[in-house]
């Protein structure tokens, strides 16, 4: 990958990072009266373009919808090499795989789950699905489906449908990322399968799964050791800190930890993940020469968009602005 090719892509993604929401522009919504006056807000700024036809409040996720898929047509114009916007909307394909799945194998209409920002259309893998032709589909993608409905025949169990392409999709990021040869790319992919594993061997365990389920969870190309997650499921807190403690995310996965220890509650665990690796990419701000700032950007937006939908639903749900404020995510400005 020739980093100079990106000189022009980097230098209008600069101009994009200006208009992403500022600090006090978001506690400004979190201190807002209700829903209607967020979305005056943002109408303020450059997600007027995803309000356009939008009549109620009530239609949130589709203005918000509207903006990521703007965002990503947008960064596919402005990247010179597709496979830096396709690492992070490979995850849109899958989430399609699932609902494209439990669509046909259960007889139901899911049209509206689909999301049209993978890399491949959403009615380009439903013909090829029900066609049983996967010649114009990356083979990637069959693989993941074939190895989904056979297990699915096997164990007569919907929930493994998640599980097994959600590891088909791991594996599938990781060689994309590895194949570009660059280390923020394969750092942030390898980061954030440590984290989902420690998160699913506490999840698992809470839930009561045996280890043989615990064991088609877990997901390979980590910087911690499978093994040592397998090794962890019996394990108190107290030792998984103690067991994790040196390893490449300890900063943060020691937060979660700690604070699922003194609340017994998860839902905090993803903020901590979301936190380190935005971290992780600002420092593509001070990189000039390269595709990193396009795929920083993305993650940028991607947080965005995440923080004004629990905004959105927190003022649905009559939320205070301190409870708020503690869900929300750091910003990448």
């Amino acid at each position: 990958m020739d980093r100079m090719q990106f000189i022009q892509g980097v230098t209008r993604t600069r101009v994009f990072e200006t208009r992403l929401l500022s600090r006090p522009k978001i506690d400004r919504m979190i201190d807002a009266d209700d829903i209607d006056e967020v979305i005056k807000l943002l109408s303020e700024t450059e997600y007027s373009k995803s309000l356009i036809g939008i009549n109620s409040a009530n239609d949130y996720e589709k203005i918000l919808s509207n903006e990521l898929k703007r965002v990503y047509d947008l960064m596919r114009e402005v990247s010179v090499e597709a496979v830096v916007v396709d690492l992070l909307a490979l995850k849109y394909d899958y989430h399609n795989l699932k609902v494209l799945i439990k669509e046909q194998e259960f007889n139901q209409d899911l049209s509206e789950l689909y999301v049209p920002i993978g890399t491949n259309e959403p009615q380009k893998l439903k013909q090829a699905y029900k066609d049983g032709d996967f010649s114009e589909i990356d083979e990637e993608f069959k693989h993941a489906i074939d190895a989904t409905i056979l297990d699915l025949n096997k164990n007569h169990d919907p929930q493994r449908i998640d599980i097994t392409l959600d590891s088909y999709y791991f594996e599938h990021l990781y060689k994309i990322a590895n194949d570009t040869q660059i280390d923020l790319f394969i750092e942030y992919v390898k980061d954030m399968i440590d984290f989902i594993n420690v998160k699913s061997s506490i999840r698992m365990k809470k839930q009561g799964k045996d280890f043989r389920f615990f064991k088609d969870v877990i997901l390979e190309n980590g910087n911690i050791n499978k093994e040592d997650i397998l090794s962890a499921y019996g394990d108190s807190i107290d030792t998984m800190i103690q067991k994790f403690k040196n390893s490449k995310i300890s900063s943060a996965l020691i937060k979660g930890l700690n604070y699922y220890k003194e609340t017994n509650r998860l839902s905090e665990f993803e903020k901590f993940m979301d936190d380190y690796l935005m971290e992780l990419n600002k420092k593509s701000k001070y990189i000039n020469f390269g595709p990193e700032p396009i795929f920083s950007y993305i993650i940028a937006k991607e947080a965005e968009i995440k923080n004004l939908r629990i905004i959105m639903v927190s003022k649905i749900n009559n939320l205070s602005p301190d409870v708020i404020r503690g869900r929300v995510s750091d910003l990448y400005v």
